[in-house]
């Protein structure tokens, strides 16, 4: 047997030398097998985009706790006040953004065109502790995967790929690991449309509160 040296400058940033990161790989993988489906790694890439920390004193800062089923709560991040202190993520209008810290939580947000314009004219800049992803074809949709991602089942299959004591994370490759049933994808527009007009009418009835309350 060929033994397969590899440099640790050469393994991703989340590879982890852990054996039990690799037994609960093999499970996912064989669980991933029984479903019909497409990774989601073929669907979306990571946006990597980083905003500088002397562009970013004027943004609003979003951490994990500003995105829960679906909405990235950009009204709180305002109230908190909070400032670009150390390098963020930029994040655009139809991007996805999942915690890789607690998934478990529904840290998971569309971002929506009104949670853009709810921040007027200052930036997003995103905590590094969210994964962006951006679809992999131009001009795709992403708001179908809102459902998909916040399941069951795929909450299921991201806790137990958590690794880590006190902050545990999910590794990007068992995100991009997860599949993605083929049902929903022949249904995405439908479902795209629902999640997209939903998001809308929440952002709306936020909007319309913050004005009765200022």
């Amino acid at each position: 047997m060929k033994l397969a040296v590899r440099r640790l400058s050469e393994l991703e940033p989340d590879y982890v030398l852990a054996p039990e990161r690799h037994v609960v790989a093999a499970g996912a993988a064989g669980l991933a097998a029984k479903i019909d489906g497409v990774p989601l790694g073929d669907l979306v890439v990571e946006r990597r985009v980083r905003i500088d920390p002397s562009a970013a004193e004027d943004a609003v800062v979003l951490d994990t706790s500003h995105a829960r089923d679906g909405i990235l709560d950009v009204l709180g991040a305002l109230r908190d006040g909070a400032g670009g202190k150390s390098a963020k993520k930029r994040a655009l209008p139809g991007d996805l953004v999942v915690s890789r810290l607690r998934p478990y939580l529904r840290q998971i947000a569309l971002v929506h065109p009104r949670a853009v314009a709810s921040a007027g004219v200052r930036p997003l800049a995103l905590s590094t502790e969210f994964y962006v992803l951006a679809p992999r074809t131009e001009g795709g949709d992403l708001a179908f995967l809102v459902p998909f991602l916040l399941s069951p089942e795929a909450q299921s299959a991201l806790a137990d790929a958590q690794e880590g004591g006190h902050h545990p994370r999910v590794p990007r490759s068992s995100l991009f690991a997860l599949h993605v049933p083929r049902a929903l994808i022949r249904a995405r527009a439908r479902t795209s449309r629902a999640v997209f007009e939903a998001l809308d009418d929440s952002y709306r009835a936020a909007s319309a509160l913050r004005a009765l309350l200022s």
